[in-house]
């Protein structure tokens, strides 16, 4: 029997939000002299050299296009686990999908939304906090996900989260670097993260930083990991196990609303929202372009 891996597609999904994947193929269709999109391409002066390592990357990676998870596929997938929709001339239309996960953000975000009403009722030393609330949410998210977990579960999770780290090395070379360019003064957790934030800036897509969108990808994951392989709807479980799970997640937990407030300015600590990322990302970059 093969073993469930500890690892979920929500972190491939923030990353492709936050434009990792389009940076590496907007690099790759340069190198092979196709444009993308009409006008002036921000791309044309790449040249790279027959002598640098990057220009074998970036062939074995044409060549094998065709055997890695393509956009469609994955968009579908995040549809059928959470419920998460992209936005874009390359994504199915919705009739097209069999089964999608409607109740994903509710269950998710009204568990985050409870937690920071049960964080301040803790801090509150004349308040007894009651965790039940809680326990409620955390059984209601479990069942969501559990139903999510068949077909290409396991196989996609764990084949996009390799795909995502080969882009992620290959955004990494000192070449993309020299070509792209970066701030050096921004802090960065990972040396590919400021090449992404340049090519959103050459390209005029979303000005929220990658650094939000990996906190999300990073905390979104390990939370969704912490609820799916827990025993939250058993009947042994109670109050204090959902407070304990509370307590232990609470950096994640306030990381993760943080991080999606900076990328939709949805404060989920506030109220429970309900609406798609890509469709609170997409209002933001056409505010964005309208100041501009």
């Amino acid at each position: 029997m093969r073993l469930v891996p500890f690892a979920e597609l929500i972190y491939v999904y923030w990353l492709e939000e936050g434009m990792l994947f389009q940076s590496l193929n907007r690099v790759l269709a340069r190198f092979q002299n196709r444009r993308v999109v009409t006008g002036g391409d921000p791309l044309s002066r790449l040249a790279v050299s027959p002598l640098l390592p990057l220009r074998g990357i970036l062939w074995g990676l044409a060549e094998a296009e065709k055997d890695r998870l393509s956009l469609r596929r994955r968009a579908a997938e995040y549809e059928y686990q959470y419920g998460l929709q992209l936005i874009g001339r390359a994504i199915p239309p919705a009739q097209m999908l069999v089964e999608r996960r409607t109740q994903f953000l509710s269950a998710f975000h009204s568990l985050l939304h409870d937690c920071h009403h049960f964080y301040k009722e803790h801090n509150d030393k004349t308040v007894d906090a009651d965790a039940f609330p809680l326990l409620s949410s955390l059984r209601e998210l479990h069942l969501v996900l559990a139903t999510g977990a068949n077909n290409q579960y396991a196989d996609m999770s764990v084949t996009a989260r390799i795909e995502t780290m080969e882009v992620q090395w290959m955004l990494a070379q000192p070449e993309m670097r020299e070509f792209l360019g970066g701030r050096t003064m921004v802090p960065y957790d990972e040396d590919w993260m400021d090449r992404v934030d340049a090519m959103k800036q050459l390209q005029g897509w979303s000005d929220a930083s990658i650094t939000h969108f990996y906190d999300l990808a990073v905390h979104g994951e390990q939370l969704l990991l912490s609820v799916r392989h827990g025993r939250w709807n058993e009947s042994d479980m109670d109050g204090d196990d959902a407070e304990n799970w509370a307590i232990k997640w609470k950096p994640s937990i306030q990381r993760y609303v943080h991080a999606y407030r900076a990328v939709t300015g949805v404060d989920l600590s506030e109220r429970v929202d309900t609406t798609m990322p890509s469709t609170l990302l997409q209002r933001r970059l056409a505010r964005k372009l309208v100041r501009y």
